[in-house]
């Protein structure tokens, strides 16, 4: 999905990455940088992934004239709520009709309609959304439309108190707010931004109450392949005996130093993203990820260190298994020599853009669906199966994350060592978990670890070493013979 009508553009505030959405005639629109506010305390990857989400709705909001032309009654307001849902939901194949094939009919105006919204969809460019991404997309569209309800109470104070507009028609916008609307229109002394402000606060602000529900999923959904075979996770870590294969089908020596770094130590791809290149000690070949919580084994550094060569960051070093960490190196510097470019705004961030126009740009800035579709492609062209309970299945870049956990707790094995695999709590620090639940989920202990201990110790039992003796027990003196 491409957005038409409005723009969205990446700004610091306060000393961290924000964004701001314009509307066709370049006015900030106020209640996406609100929302923006309120998603401080989250990851990047997390922030990215939500506003993205809400820019293309209220993209979708200016098409079909919900938002940027004469004000619509709630009702519409709710409707084009239900068709974008449904948009997601089947893309330029949305069906309004009743009944299949030769049964389908239709209610009065709905064929037009359709028509519309398929032209809708193939002008914005919404493809069906993935079964797995419903939850993300509803929290985000959910949590804006929450915050434009506490929004609306401010707006309507603004037109009281700053409009001097009636405050019967401030009162009876809970019922019908159009009248409301066009007389802000009429208030000079208003700006354009908060106008809009005003307008999009009490369209959007009743939603979910009038709805009496937050958005659900559609019916009717189909499941992906994956949730018809039941795969859990304990079949998402990625196949290691497989990883030349997606190496030789990656198409840039970036994506392999990316893909090979977090199969290496284990680290998320946001996190990847956000390194910088004093982060790198290529002497001594070790990675230090941000952890503003400090969660992981090695945050104990220097102050020295923290103030002078990481700028003041809050970061903690990695542990690289080998041999990936050999080739994350090798990776690296060929990245660096053949594609890196010197960025014009002066960034240091590694891993960047490597296509015009963006060329220089950080690749954090790209959406999800952009670097997701990068893996699963190089997955696809190099034909690598998914787990035997669902072959079909693509595997996701998050896969490595999970490959990492699941060799630590049971293959890693130290020098001295007499059983392989590290504690949960040993892996919950080298992965940065807060809670030893979520190591939970990646570090799987495999089924045939238990048999590979007892195969052990009968085999040094019947080697000849002795084994442990226990006295019978002797019968009770006052039970009798039989």
């Amino acid at each position: 999905m491409a957005l038409v009508h409005v723009s969205k553009e990446e700004v610091n505030e306060f000393g961290s990455k924000s964004w701001r959405l314009y509307d066709p005639s370049r006015v900030p629109i106020s209640v996406f940088a609100e929302f923006c506010r309120k998603l401080e305390g989250l990851r990047y990857a997390s922030r990215l992934r939500y506003t993205t989400v809400v820019a293309r709705f209220i993209d979708y909001l200016y098409e079909v004239r919900v938002l940027g032309g004469t004000p619509v009654s709630r009702a519409a307001v709710n409707d084009a709520i239900e068709y974008y849902l449904a948009l997601l939901k089947s893309g330029d194949k949305i069906s309004l009709a009743v009944g299949k094939r030769e049964r389908a009919r239709y209610a009065e105006g709905d064929q037009a309609r359709e028509a519309a919204l398929r032209e809708v969809a193939r002008k914005l460019k919404i493809k069906p959304l993935a079964s797995g991404s419903w939850d993300n997309t509803l929290a985000a569209l959910n949590k804006f439309l929450h915050v434009c309800a506490l929004l609306e109470r401010e707006a309507k104070e603004i037109a009281l108190l700053r409009g001097g507009l009636d405050n019967a028609l401030v009162n009876n916008a809970e019922l019908d707010y159009r009248p409301l609307l066009s007389a802000v229109d009429g208030v000079t002394h208003f700006s354009a931004e908060e106008v809009q402000h005003i307008k999009h606060s009490t369209m959007l602000g009743g939603v979910i109450r009038f709805r009496g529900e937050a958005l659900t999923r559609p019916k009717g959904l189909q499941k992906s392949s994956r949730q018809k075979a039941q795969v859990d996770v304990d079949s998402l870590d990625f196949p290691e005996e497989h990883f030349r294969a997606l190496l030789m089908s990656a198409t840039s020596w970036r994506d392999r130093a990316l893909w090979t770094l977090m199969l290496a130590c284990g680290i998320r791809r946001s996190e990847g993203l956000n390194l910088q290149w004093c982060d790198i000690d290529f002497a001594a070949r070790e990675v230090y990820v941000l952890d503003p919580n400090l969660l992981r084994y090695g945050k104990d550094l220097s102050v020295t260190d923290r103030e002078l060569r990481f700028k003041g960051r809050t970061v903690s070093r990695t542990f690289l298994r080998q041999p990936y960490r050999d080739w994350f190196f090798e990776y690296l510097s060929r990245y660096r020599m053949e594609e890196y470019r010197l960025p014009l705004d002066g960034n240091d961030y590694v891993f960047q853009y490597l296509i015009s126009p963006h060329f220089g740009k950080p690749l954090h800035q790209a959406t999800d669906e952009t670097l997701n579709e990068a893996f699963t492609s190089a997955v696809r062209r190099a034909r690598i199966p998914g787990p035997p309970i669902c072959r079909s299945y693509v595997w996701t870049g998050h896969s490595l994350r999970h490959s990492y956990g699941r060799h630590m707790l049971n293959d890693f094995k130290a020098p001295g060592q007499s059983q392989p695999g590290l504690t949960e709590s040993e892996v919950q620090l080298l992965m940065g978990h807060k809670d030893i639940a979520s190591t939970r989920k990646y570090a799987k202990l495999r089924s045939t670890r238990l048999q590979e201990k007892l195969v052990a110790y009968d085999r040094h039992y019947l080697q000849g070493a002795p084994a442990p003796c226990l006295e019978l027990p002797a019968p009770h003196s006052s039970e009798k013979e039989v």
